[in-house]
């Protein structure tokens, strides 16, 4: 009996090592990734994209910032996440003097709390009507 009860609490300690590390984990340094789904939008339609952790939960109300049609690299605009981990981009513009600068691109999250910050490599395109 006493060999059990020994083997017993050792497998207890090694349960509650697993969970603390789990927990921990769980709470600190979570990855995130930015999904966006299109490559292209139609001037004036709209595009959402999403902000998950790498649970594949969603990350609420945390800034994303971007690039937008016409505006001088380096100068990004921001957006919002709801609940739910999403934000949209509506009335997505087409600026004809432009020219290869319609897009929405460099999309970014720097990062915060338990989060660690992202980014999204692709553009979404701008289609003029």
């Amino acid at each position: 009996m006493e060999k059990q009860s020994k083997m017993l609490i050792v497998l207890l300690v090694a349960f509650v090592i697993c969970i603390g590390v789990f927990l921990f984990q769980f709470n600190n340094n979570v990855s995130t990734f930015i999904i966006i789904n299109e490559t292209e939008v139609v001037e004036n339609e709209s595009f959402s994209a999403m902000l998950v952790d790498a649970y594949g939960f969603g990350v609420a109300n945390q800034t994303i910032i971007f690039h937008k049609p016409g505006y001088e690299l380096g100068t990004l605009v921001t957006a919002t996440t709801d609940d739910n981990g999403e934000f949209t981009i509506e009335n997505a513009e087409y600026l004809p003097d432009a020219g290869e600068d319609n897009y929405y691109g460099n999309f970014a999250f720097a990062g915060h709390g338990k989060y660690q910050g992202c980014s999204y490599e692709g553009n979404v395109t701008v289609i003029p009507k």
